[in-house]
């Protein structure tokens, strides 16, 4: 699925117009990642727990200047809950 078969998917079932489901979806990614950043954690009843795992930042080296260039290696999981498993699972 795709952002657009989301929002297109959203403004159907809630008789919305795509504009409106798109916001929503918008501030809903926006607050994840605010939280995330704030926080490194944020879980979601009956869906699951996006967590950030930090890592050291490793130095590459940029070829034509030969300066170190710090490299994040901070990575986002998720661990869905029980019941989003159980309705993935019980088709």
């Amino acid at each position: 699925m795709t952002t657009i078969d989301l929002i297109n998917k959203l403004a159907v079932d809630h008789n919305i117009t795509t504009g409106r489901a798109e916001m929503i979806l918008s501030i809903l990614v926006e607050r994840l990642v605010e939280k995330l950043k704030k926080d490194g954690e944020v879980s979601i009843t009956n869906f699951g727990t996006f967590t950030i795992k930090r890592k050291d930042a490793d130095s590459s080296s940029y070829m034509k200047l030969n300066e170190p260039i710090p490299m994040a290696k901070n990575h986002v999981t998720f661990f869905p809950d029980r019941i989003f498993l159980d309705t993935i699972n019980s088709r």
